[in-house]
């Protein structure tokens, strides 16, 4: 069962919301926006985050950031969609800045190698994680399942580039909406 979506934030409580989810998104900011998004602050439901992420993912660039210039926007203009999106980027710039700095010091070290191959598998259960919970919010049909299992083998398996997995997956998935097996 869903909880009901909270009012819409104003500019400040945009801004600080991506400026956590920048600042916490090591491995990926995905899960840590959606987590945001839908569960804590209650911007959206599980059905809107999917569908800012759909939309989000057809333009160039990362697609969080893409979700946080369209959900800005929506909620105040062009001044929101800047809020979000400096809000998503401000700490992970400064910290990108100080990391380069350290990696040309200290990367040679083994211990500071063995800490970033720990983080690794973390990061992708996140990924995976964010994935089933999203799947949750998808309406059930066969249709939807094919379209994702085509994807996920195009993409997982084949590891096709994305330009290609799109260029099969949209045509599919389209057909797939219309066609309606006879009872």
């Amino acid at each position: 069962m869903s909880r009901p979506v909270a009012d819409s934030p104003g500019i400040w409580q945009l801004f600080c919301g991506f400026c956590t989810v920048g600042l916490f998104g090591f491995g990926g900011v995905l899960p840590w926006a959606r987590q945001m998004m839908v569960d804590r602050r209650r911007w959206v439901s599980e059905a809107q985050f999917n569908e800012l992420l759909t939309v989000g993912q057809f333009f160039p660039g990362p697609n969080i950031a893409n979700v946080s210039i369209i959900y800005g926007r929506r909620v105040h203009g062009l001044a929101g969609a800047l809020a979000a999106v400096l809000g998503l980027y401000l700490f992970p710039t400064i910290i990108t800045v100080l990391a380069g700095f350290a990696y040309t010091k200290w990367w040679g070290n083994p211990a500071v190698q063995q800490v970033f191959g720990a983080i690794m598998p973390i990061a992708s259960g996140l990924i995976l994680g964010t994935t089933l919970r999203m799947l949750r919010a998808m309406p059930r049909s066969l249709a939807n399942y094919c379209a994702f299992a085509l994807t996920f083998i195009l993409m997982g398996v084949w590891v096709l580039p994305l330009w290609m997995v799109l260029l099969v997956c949209i045509p599919c998935s389209f057909a797939l909406g219309f066609y309606r097996p006879k009872a």
